[in-house]
């Protein structure tokens, strides 16, 4: 095929290449984006079974959160169905979360009121005053205030849930980092008709600014001259196409952008920092169909004293379209005791249907399992463990990576992704122009 010229070459359509290419095109930017699998969104795209829209990866988003101001800056439509705040399973008791002050109020319905204030003092410390350290774990730190194993239990619900990493894994700065950001974004949403449509709508903006989007169509090489980055060979319709470009952004993940420039051409101490670095963790993700849901709340339920299961949706309550008529869809996560392996995922997911049946016993008789994901290698939780990030910048001039493994610290991981992809289009801005003689295959 006839070589190609952009100014950008984007590899991978998750949140992160989606989110790039949808500023630069905004901003003038011949893009191209190009994608190995049929799917727009990645790791927060749809896939349809028996009527269901099943996710792959990411349930709700945030709606005027990180990804929202870049579908409004760029004019493309974010159709959330908003949810409510989150509740907590506590002894098998349900607690709706209030809209302010909701863990104070937790506590106090748990332990004591001066259990309550110390542990509250002792987070208001480490929001306003010093971080604690980076040298202990979350869990460790906690033990300072309380050993009082329900309140311990909260957190590792809620960190495990939400950070996909447990509280005795992660340094309790990181922890902190990630809990006082999470404050700005309190109501999250699921799309009406599947993630996969709002990538569909964002799509169409790219496109409708000049932009290119190529699917089935896997990156097979980095061209890389004299330490920068000058374009991607691409396999498409069963033949090798050059596409040459100013600037080469990878939503592929660290590792696989390595290999796809070739390891040769890194520096030494950034293959270092990456393999010293980067941490990917595990989740379990249960999608079944069940009759009527099992609970009145509307969105999450954090689950504090299972096996397994640390939290609970059923994003069909609020978004019907999600389910054949009659039906619902029930969403399960979990995570094994340590998120380094090796993992025994058949025994992880016995033990998740069994915390499923324990917590909703009419599960076992009538829920059906669609989907059962172990999300680990190739296709992780996230690319990393959060506090273990690389830069968005790697070694090779004009080549840059976007997505969860290089979200700016303390950024939960779809906020963060999107962030990411602000980040490198901004820097890339202040170096680089549109060139005027660009133009698509």
């Amino acid at each position: 095929m006839k070589p190609g010229k952009y100014d950008v070459v984007i590899i991978g359509a998750g949140v992160g290449g989606m989110c790039a290419a949808a500023l630069l095109t905004h901003d003038g930017y011949k893009t191209l984006l190009v994608e190995r699998t049929p799917l727009l969104g990645g790791r927060c795209s749809t896939m349809e079974y028996k009527g269901f829209k099943l996710t792959t990866g990411v349930i709700n988003l945030s709606p005027g959160g990180n990804v929202n101001q870049i579908f409004d800056q760029v004019g493309a439509p974010f159709d959330i169905g908003a949810e409510p705040h989150v509740a907590f399973r506590v002894n098998s008791k349900d607690y709706e979360m209030p809209s302010q002050g909701g863990l104070r109020w937790l506590l106090s319905q748990v332990s004591s009121n001066a259990e309550t204030e110390k542990m509250m003092g002792a987070i208001k410390k480490a929001f306003t005053w010093q971080e604690p350290a980076g040298a202990i774990s979350f869990y460790d730190w906690l033990r300072q205030y309380t050993q009082n194993e329900t309140i311990l239990n909260i957190f590792q619900a809620l960190v495990s849930s939400q950070m996909v990493v447990n509280s005795w894994e992660l340094s309790a700065r990181g922890v902190i980092r990630f809990l006082e950001l999470a404050r700005s974004f309190r109501v999250c949403g699921f799309a009406r008709h599947g993630n996969m449509s709002l990538w569909e709508s964002l799509a169409k903006v790219i496109t409708g600014k000049g932009g290119d989007i190529w699917t089935e169509c896997p990156a097979k090489r980095i061209l890389v001259n004299r330490d920068v980055a000058t374009g991607v060979v691409v396999e498409k319709a069963g033949k090798e196409v050059e596409v040459s470009a100013q600037v080469v952004i990878s939503d592929a993940g660290p590792r696989a952008t390595v290999e796809l420039a070739g390891s040769d051409n890194f520096d030494k101490g950034y293959l270092k920092e990456l393999n010293e670095t980067l941490r990917p963790s595990p989740i379990v993700w249960v999608q079944s169909a069940i009759n009527t849901p099992h609970f009145n709340h509307q969105g999450w339920i954090t689950i504090t004293d299972s096996r397994r299961v640390n939290a609970v949706v059923c994003p069909t309550i609020a978004c019907p379209e999600l389910a054949p008529k009659g039906k619902h869809l029930l969403l399960s996560g979990s995570g094994p005791v340590s998120s380094l392996p090796p993992f025994d995922f058949k025994k992880e997911i016995e033990l998740h249907l069994m915390d499923l049946g324990d917590n909703f016993p009419e599960f076992t008789r009538y829920g059906e399992v669609l989907n059962a994901g172990c999300f680990w290698g190739e296709w992780p939780g996230t690319r990393t463990w959060p506090g273990y990030e690389m830069p968005q910048k790697t070694s090779i001039v004009n080549l840059y990576n976007v997505g969860d493994a290089v979200v700016p610290s303390g950024m939960g991981s779809t906020p963060g992704v999107a962030e990411s992809a602000r980040l490198v289009v901004a820097d890339l801005k202040q170096r680089i122009r549109p060139a005027e003689n660009t133009r698509s295959v």
